[in-house]
Order: structure tokens, then sequence, then C-alpha cells
């Protein structure tokens, strides 16, 4: 498992997809590019549900890669105590949000969301990957603190 503690800001987005991106080369494109999306929406979110709770403590991105089991799992907390709502059925075109959940529900083999003890929430989802043994996981540190993404 690795690890990233992010800002609560726009910028966190883009920094989030930069770093597991290359945790994730070594899959194949189908299970890869669909979880690097879901981390900026999972990300974006979050930013979201921390402004609305006033918070300004650093959003966890949890990423474990681990073929040799056959899944992808990715969390990301926010500050706030509220449920995930229920997908929509259609979101409006002319509306600016509100796709994130439906591109969780498409791209996602699972995914719910979690209470944490110290309050707020972590928001899961977990992608299958049949992978070859010959495909390994980029090694890296298990936290990382991210100062430049605000």
């Amino acid at each position: 498992m690795t690890c990233l503690l992010l800002p609560p800001h726009p910028a966190s987005v883009s920094t989030a997809r930069r770093w597991a991106a290359p945790l994730l080369e070594s899959l194949p494109a189908d299970v890869r590019d669909p979880v690097v999306l879901v981390v900026s929406e999972l990300v974006t979110n979050a930013i979201t549900a921390d402004e609305a709770a006033g918070a300004a403590d650093d959003i966890e991105v949890e990423l474990v890669v681990d073929p040799p089991h056959g899944h992808v799992v990715l969390a990301v907390t926010d500050a706030s105590d509220r449920p995930l709502p229920p997908s929509p059925a259609h979101v409006p075109g002319e509306e600016d949000g509100g796709r994130g959940l439906l591109l969780l529900d498409v791209l996602a083999d699972a995914h719910g969301w979690t209470p944490r003890p110290c309050g707020g929430k972590a928001v899961w989802a977990v992608f299958r990957c049949t992978c070859t043994p010959a495909q390994r996981p980029v090694t890296t540190p298990d936290r990382v603190r991210c100062a430049d993404a605000a």
C-alpha cells in the first residue's frame, strides 16, 4: 500500500493523478486508465466535501496495487460524515458536476464508503486486475506528504 497526503486544494487533483500513474504503469491500460480517472474523481469529491465541512485537514489517498491477488484498491478520505448519495440515474448535459458516482459505478468492480473513527469517511473502489506474473507494480515509499500541491 502506498499513501499520499494532499491539501484540500484543486491543484491536488492533478498531483494525485501524477502520483498514481507511475504506480499503475505495469498494469494493462484497461485497468490503469479507469483507476487514474477514479483517483481524479474521488480527490475532487474529497476537496468539495472538505470545503463544505470547513475542514483544512489533508486528504489521504491510498492505493494498493496487487496483481498477484487480482485487484487494485483505491481509498480517498474526506472530512464529511455524510454518507455517499445514491448514484443518479441521469445527469442533465448542462450540469457541471454530478457524474463522479456514475463513473464509479461504471469503472469500478465494487465501491462504497466507510466512516472513519476520527470523523469523516473513506470512499473506496476496487478494480479487478488479471495480470501476468511478469507484470509487477512499481515499488514506492509507503507514505508521501505532498507540500507542492497547495
